[in-house]
């Protein structure tokens, strides 16, 4: 789908959104003042209400923005896990609501409405968007069918097809392929042309009179790398035959993030790891991390009061601990802890893991390290911007330069920003355990990050505690 009709149609699902979600609060407040409630204290004027429409407006298009809706990645997701996204969102849509409206005038509005709203406008949004699915179908049926060929060899037919069933081409259109490639590739590609009934071409030397003979309206090149000679010979022959050529460029075993594609200067150039991070999903996050992290530190405030008393007890030296930590694109700061060793810790060993039995932890620092309490000078280093609440835990440079030569994809890691807790640790990988598995939860949490996302590590980091066999 070219860039024009998905703008318009990112616009389309966010005029449904808002018109759902406007729609449920006037239902809830039609509802409240006119069908089969008692209003004790008589029926409030009806502007009242209706002036928080434009507040609601924005309250919900923001929220969705950061939760990711509006994201070309996830315009194919499953209706199912859409509509559980919805539903989370919209929830903390509400009560983001309910605090607006107790700051933005001295009026209570009705809880019932409120409860009313709460219930209708999760489920008149999942209707909306349900029905901008089925009209997209209709439309795409009764659309004249594009003929299609494509021009690939062994599994990239296969995922040619599939790209073609999520955009604006239908699977059905896809009438002919044409095997470049290898015997291998050849014989994969023939049986996935004979399982779905596709026509097989020979590879062509003469373009213009092959698409005399068999017109196309889109041809889709899925090629990998080994055969770009191929295409460097013969795209410029198929793109002055055929209205609509795309290439479906080798990237799957390069990847580990989504890949994008942006516009410089009128030049396409794709990104192998694009981060969901990026423009609005940023500044939300740094506004929960602002608002978090000054909310921690008001709540433990009086225990690293008495921290701070017990640290110079348990062994000569300041209270904070200061180390080197690589974050966000690979730059280094220096991360807060309070400080759980003595001075000269390291001067005999270097920079090493702590591990079981590691004797090297003063008394206090022990109790420390084991209720996770060490950590909290980190809101500092969230409130300066080095660091978030929710994201990998950031190594010493050292540990990074060796594991980056070990492990690959170690380095995916710091697109985002570090963080005080993440996916790995509140599944357990923390401490002196598997980095392979670390790395995995850190590409997981990168790959599927949303706001609720992290209100979810957030949460799970308070239910399962701070106190871990591994943290020591």
């Amino acid at each position: 789908m070219n860039p024009r009709k998905q703008n318009i149609l990112t616009l389309i699902r966010m005029t449904v959104d808002v018109v759902m979600v406007l729609a449920a609060w006037l239902l809830a407040w039609f509802l409240r003042f006119n069908v089969g409630f008692e209003a004790s204290k008589g029926i409030p004027e009806a502007g009242l209400y209706f002036k928080l429409v434009p507040f609601i407006a924005v309250i919900w298009l923001g929220v969705f923005a950061a939760a990711g809706f509006y994201r070309r990645s996830n315009r194919h997701r499953s209706a199912i896990l859409e509509a559980i996204d919805v539903i989370q969102s919209c929830a903390l849509a509400t009560i983001t609501f309910i605090a607006f409206t107790y700051f933005y005038e001295e009026y209570r509005y009705s809880r019932i409405v409120m409860a009313l709203f709460a219930v209708a406008h999760p489920i008149m949004i999942i209707t909306g968007r349900s029905m901008v699915r089925k009209a997209l179908r209709v439309y795409r049926r009764r659309a004249r069918p594009r003929k299609t060929l494509i021009i690939g060899g062994g599994e990239f037919i296969e995922t040619a097809i599939r790209m073609a069933s999520l955009g604006e081409i239908s699977a059905n259109d896809v009438s002919g392929i044409v095997l470049v490639g290898d015997v291998e590739h050849g014989e994969m590609g023939r049986r996935l042309a004979q399982a779905r009934g596709l026509t097989l071409y020979d590879e062509q030397t003469d373009w213009a009179q092959f698409f005399v003979e068999h017109p196309m309206q889109t041809v889709i090149i899925a090629l990998p790398y080994k055969n770009f000679s191929w295409i460097e010979s013969n795209l410029e022959a198929i793109a002055n035959q055929v209205p609509d050529v795309k290439l479906l460029p080798d990237l799957m075993k390069l990847t580990k993030l989504a890949a994008g594609i942006e516009l410089i200067s009128g030049v396409p150039v794709i990104s192998v790891h694009d981060s969901p991070l990026a423009g609005v999903q940023s500044i939300f996050k740094r506004m929960v991390d602002i608002c978090g992290a000054l909310f921690a530190l008001l709540v433990f405030s009086p225990v690293m009061i008495v921290v701070s008393a017990l640290v110079p007890l348990s062994s000569p030296g300041p209270v904070f601990y200061r180390q080197e930590r690589m974050g966000l694109d690979g730059r280094t700061f220096m991360m807060l802890k309070f400080r759980s060793m003595p001075v000269d810790a390291e001067k005999k060993t270097g920079a090493v893991f702590a591990s079981a039995g590691d004797g090297r932890a003063t008394w206090l620092g022990k109790f420390l390290r084991k209720t996770s309490l060490d950590e909290l000078p980190q809101f500092f280093n969230v409130l300066k911007g080095d660091m978030s609440l929710v994201g990998p835990r950031p190594e010493r440079p050292v540990f990074v330069n060796a594991f980056r030569r070990k492990i690959p994809g170690y380095f995916l890691r710091h697109k985002v920003k570090a963080g005080i807790t993440g996916w790995a640790q509140v599944n357990g990988w923390r401490g002196d355990t598997s980095i392979e598995k670390r790395i995995e939860c850190d590409l997981y949490y990168i790959q599927n990050w949303s706001l609720w996302f992290d209100f979810r590590i957030l949460l799970l980091t308070f239910v399962r505690g701070f106190i871990h066999k591994n943290a020591y």
